[in-house]
């Protein structure tokens, strides 16, 4: 009669390997839903990378890109805005409020940037002497002193978010400090370009784009460290665990699902 062999359908999860995987610091009472669903978090990352390489590169000015980035809409709102908000909703679903936060709000900028640009949407047309032309509208002082007032709001949004990835990684933490400047500078290229200032708009928006690609490798590299870890290589990127520097009383341990495994 042949042998059974017990084979183990879960595996335990550290602080810091929950932490790596899920973007939030493991807590006791954790949903079972995270047992039961696939991580959700490198489908936000993947999103946000491919989003913001390419406009980063706009932004720069590399190889005659410019326009603001108006070559990028679809990819704004149909690649990171649609993929994000879905993340935002699933990380939801199992329990992990910031990252569903982070990632709704960045979905939700993408979502509202593109939709900016886009003719339909009549967003910048009033702006321009005619009333209609997007176009004008869009280099219009009016507009670009109001737009302005949206980037410094997710300036701000992104302090709180380096707050609060203080309890996650290291990674996470230096994306977010990066993205406050970021935001910062568009928002002051935006102003200066109100003003005709060509010169120094230019050079502000340069900056923050060379920020946000900075910011894109970060997150590739995070991607990486959370797909390498979920198909079980060997090869372990580290990112800067931030948990053991927290009350350990708040963290426990964690119990995940094999491949093909029910949870326990």
């Amino acid at each position: 009669m042949p042998k059974l062999d017990q084979v183990p359908t879960s595996v335990t999860l550290s602080a810091e390997q929950f932490e790596k995987l899920y973007l939030n610091p493991m807590m006791h009472r954790q949903s079972p839903l995270t047992r039961k669903l696939g991580n959700p978090t490198p489908l936000a990352l993947g999103a946000f990378v491919v989003t913001a390489t390419p406009l980063s590169c706009c932004l720069m000015e590399w190889r005659g890109a410019g326009g603001g980035g108006a070559a990028f809409t679809g990819v704004l709102i149909l690649f990171g805005g649609l993929l994000l908000i879905i993340s935002s909703i699933l990380e939801f679903v199992i329990g992990n409020t910031f990252p569903s936060v982070v990632f709704g709000h960045l979905g939700a900028f993408c979502l509202a940037f593109g939709a900016t640009m886009t003719p339909a949407y009549n967003a910048a047309a009033p702006y321009s002497e005619t009333m209609t032309d997007t176009i004008a509208g869009l280099h219009s002082p009016g507009f670009l002193n109001t737009f302005a007032f949206f980037l410094v709001s997710m300036a701000l949004l992104m302090l709180i978010y380096a707050i609060c990835a203080l309890r996650t990684n290291l990674i996470f933490l230096v994306m977010f400090i990066a993205m406050i400047f970021c935001f910062s500078l568009l928002a002051a290229a935006y102003w200066r370009m109100a003003l005709g200032d060509l010169l120094i708009s230019n050079r502000l928006s340069v900056a923050g784009g060379a920020i946000l690609f900075a910011v894109a490798m970060l997150g590739f590299y995070l991607l990486a460290a959370q797909l390498f870890d979920s198909v079980g290589l060997s090869l372990s990127l580290p990112i800067g665990d931030l948990s053991h520097l927290w009350d350990r009383k708040e963290i426990g341990e964690y119990e995940y699902p094999a491949a093909g495994g029910d949870p326990r």
